[in-house]
């Protein structure tokens, strides 16, 4: 597992994500995130997922795996190691969108503990369609 935090990273991190989603981020999308000193993300085989540290809290601003290699638990390692992360740095929630029809990742996500704390109408933009999303959280546990 790679943890990393600077804008080397944007033309593998683009990449992987034109691989992964209909609408995918370009390579200065990650290089303008990665140049923020609060942007930082972890990586592992052919997966990753990019975060924002707001503080108390943290948001996923995306999560890719390749295609060839879902399933295969990457993502779930990613999740963990970002929940690590949230306990070792006092973080409360995780949170994130995701599209409303993206049952697999909805799926990930619910299997991970995020609940469902909000629904978005028309958040997502691809072409002339638009897309709800659907708001996840996961809760950081005092037990934990």
């Amino acid at each position: 597992m790679l943890r990393f935090n600077n804008p080397s990273f944007a033309a593998a991190l683009a990449e992987i994500h034109t691989k992964c989603f209909e609408a995918p981020w370009p390579e200065p999308i990650f290089k303008d995130l990665l140049a923020l000193p609060t942007t930082f993300g972890f990586m592992v085989e052919q997966a990753f997922i990019l975060c924002s540290d707001l503080g108390t809290d943290l948001e996923i601003l995306t999560l890719g795996v390749l295609p060839d290699y879902r399933r295969k638990g990457l993502a779930t390692e990613l999740l963990n190691a970002l929940k690590q992360y949230a306990k070792d740095n006092a973080k409360s929630n995780i949170f994130l969108e995701v599209k409303s029809t993206n049952t697999p990742a909805i799926r990930l996500y619910q299997k991970n503990d995020f609940v469902q704390t909000g629904y978005r109408k028309n958040y997502y933009h691809e072409g002339n369609q638009t897309f709800d999303a659907m708001c996840l959280t996961w809760h950081q546990k005092t037990s934990d």
